[in-house]
Order: structure tokens, then sequence, then C-alpha cells
């Protein structure tokens, strides 16, 4: 079945060049012997007073030794220039055209010249055998680009497919968090514990061996990181209000992070690891060691869109 398809697909490549090489070919040699005929006329035109042609209207015989001697020496030219074109004979009476023989004639007030020319339309059998060359040619493209795209095919699929990693991304256009992994979920925050999360992500990305406890003060690089961002949501048209102050309601702000990971990640609980802000276990002065920062935390770990 393979072997009859590709006998079929050469076949086709070599039927088509074939048909465009004998139309172009033939609409050359129609081309040639236009221009062959129109100069010969051009000629005897010219010449046409001084032809000794038979004129029956005037009783005159003409000269057919002359007449035959100057349609050689056009026959000579034309050989000269390997024209398809021959004349046969040249008359002032009407001519009739047989198969080979073209009848041309040239119009004078009162008076027209009937050319009879025999026509050389064949092609040469030997050039057909570009065709030939160009089909085998591209054929054999044909054949290794199959062959090439079945190669890439067949080393794409025994090549392993990784997991896409998922990207907490948060999006400041509309205040939303949502993993690349789910493009349906996503959990909106307001605009202080929005601020102070991303502070956070970037404070704990930048310094991942840090410890934040609520007993201690904010460090000042990640209350300038909030300032970044509120800024940056009042520039988006988001609030109005004056800056919010991040070291007030610490407790309060991370349980509105962490209610609306909870709501994130309920289909991905292994990512709270990374991205949700560890509570304190425990009381007293054990819950006052306690850190909240993002230990797990690395660059290509988060997408901030509006930033």
């Amino acid at each position: 079945m393979k072997k009859l398809k590709k006998l079929a697909t050469f076949t086709s490549y070599l039927m088509f060049f074939l048909t465009i090489f004998i139309l172009m070919s033939k609409s050359t040699i129609d081309d040639v012997i236009y221009h062959d005929l129109q100069e010969v006329k051009l000629r005897v035109s010219l010449d046409k007073h001084r032809l000794p042609l038979a004129d029956p209207m005037l009783n005159y015989s003409g000269d057919p030794d002359a007449l035959a001697s100057y349609i050689k020496d056009i026959n000579y030219s034309l050989s000269e220039q390997n024209s398809r074109v021959e004349l046969v004979s040249i008359s002032n009476t009407p001519l009739l055209p047989s198969e080979g023989l073209s009848v041309e004639h040239l119009n004078a007030p009162g008076n027209r010249t009937y050319m009879l020319f025999k026509l050389n339309t064949e092609q040469n059998k030997f050039l057909l055998i570009f065709p030939v060359v160009f089909a085998i040619l591209n054929f054999a493209l044909l054949k290794n680009i199959s062959r090439r795209k079945y190669k890439v095919q067949v080393r794409d699929n025994i090549k392993p497919v990784l997991p896409q990693k998922t990207v907490l991304q948060i999006d400041l256009y509309s205040k939303t968090l949502q993993l690349t992994s789910d493009k349906e979920t996503k959990v909106q925050l307001a605009n202080k514990p929005l601020c102070f999360y991303l502070a956070l992500l970037e404070y704990c990305k930048d310094y991942p061996d840090a410890s934040l406890n609520q007993n201690k003060d904010l460090p000042d690089e990640l209350l300038d990181m909030a300032d970044k961002y509120f800024h940056r949501l009042v520039a988006l048209g988001h609030t109005i209000r004056k800056r919010p102050n991040f070291s007030n309601s610490l407790e309060k702000t991370l349980s509105e992070i962490r209610a609306s990971l909870d709501e994130l990640l309920i289909s991905s609980p292994d990512l709270k690891a990374k991205y949700y802000p560890p509570k304190a276990h425990g009381e007293g002065s054990r819950s006052k060691l306690h850190s909240y920062a993002l230990t797990n935390i690395v660059d290509n770990d988060i997408n901030i869109i509006g930033k």
C-alpha cells in the first residue's frame, strides 16, 4: 500500500511538471513563430513594390525565377537564425492552407498579397528529461521532509513531559490571587493585607533567613516594600485613603491573608508550606518566639501583574 502511495505521488509530480513544461514550451514556440512571421511580413511589405508577382487583372505573368530567388534569400536568412518559419510562396491570389502550412496576408489599398508559410511546431523531445528530473528531485525532497517530520514526532513522543510548575499569580489590577495551575479560582484581598502580603513575599525572597514575629517591630525594608505596593494601588485607582499603619493589627492582617490562602489552596494543600504565613502553635512564651516568615520562597515562585 505504501509503495502504491509513493508511486502515485511520484506520478502526480511527473504529470504536473510535464504539463507545465509542455504548456510553457508550446507558448514559447508560438511566440517565436509569431515574431518571425511578423519579421517576414514586414520585409515583404517593404519589398512588395519590386516583387515580380503575377497579376491576372493586368495580364502580368510575373517572374517565377526571380520570385523563387527572393524566397530563397529570405529562407536562408531565416535558417541562419534557426527560425521555425519557412516561406513557401508569395502570391496576389488567395492561397489555401494545409497541414503544417499557414497562410498570412498583407493588406494594401485595392490589393492583398498572400504568403504561404511552413511552420515547425515540434518540441525537442530531449528536453522532456528536465520535467522527469524535477519530479524526481521534488519526490526525494518530499520523502526527506516526511522522514524528518516523522523523526521529530518520534523524538517528541519519547521526550518526557515535565509537569509545569505552579506559581502564585497576584494581579494588582483586580487585587486577586490565583494559581497558574487553576485558571478558575481567584480570591481577593483588601488593600492593607494585599500590600503586606506582597511585601512579605518580596522580603522573605530577599532575606530567606529572616525571622519575623509579632513581638518585634517590623523591619524597615518590609515596611518600605508595603508602602511601595500601597502607592501602586493608589496609582491604579484602587484607593484614595492615606497609607495604613502596617504595624498595627498585625495578627488581623495575617488572619485575612491566611483566610484568602485557605480558599485559594484548598485543592493544593502542599503549596501551603511555601505561600502560607505559619501560624503560632502553643501558648505563652512559645507563641512569642513564633516566626511567620516564608522560608521557602524563591524568585520564580511569584508572578506579580501590574507591578
